[in-house]
């Protein structure tokens, strides 16, 4: 079966899970279970947006939210605030490095948490051109410091010493 793109003229998306949708052909057809997945989750949320099938196979694709009806586009957004969530670090309490490894204690939007970092070289990233950084811990969570400069003084000198 070829790829469907999806747009308001094609289909509609509906939210049936957490994670997952179905898809409404403008025929009548029904696909479910699909799941949304962003192949740019950091540079561009709104655009190349991959449908997933059972065995985790591209089955449609929607080139933009904005070709989407404002329900189905809703849809999307709603489970990608589940998917995609990511802590947004306030502030660092504390960043100790042993044996390679960094130890860090923050405080995010979510509350306190403690995590490793095998490499700051590939694990601390900063935006190019704005002020955002997305750090990965050892269990590849990730992290984001929307606004480097908006850190306190202390925070500032942790990230700072890394990147």
């Amino acid at each position: 079966m070829a790829r469907i793109y999806v747009d308001k003229y094609v289909g509609k998306l509906e939210r049936t899970d957490l994670y997952f949708v179905k898809l409404t052909m403008k025929d009548g057809t029904v696909y479910e279970n699909l799941e949304p997945r962003m192949l740019f989750p950091i540079t561009n949320q709104t655009m190349f947006i991959t449908l997933l099938d059972k065995n985790e196979k591209e089955f449609a694709f929607v080139r933009d939210l904005t070709e989407l009806d404002e329900d189905s586009a809703q849809a999307l957004r709603d489970c990608f605030h589940e998917y995609y969530m990511i802590p947004k670090i306030q502030k660092v309490l504390s960043c100790n490095e042993r044996t390679g490894a960094l130890s860090w204690t923050v405080l995010t939007d979510r509350g306190e948490v403690s995590f490793q970092i095998r490499n700051h070289h590939s694990d601390i990233k900063h935006l190019r051109g704005t002020k955002r950084v997305i750090i990965r811990d050892s269990n590849d969570n990730r992290y984001e410091i929307e606004d480097y400069t908006a850190l306190d003084r202390q925070s500032a000198h942790f990230l700072f010493a890394y990147i």
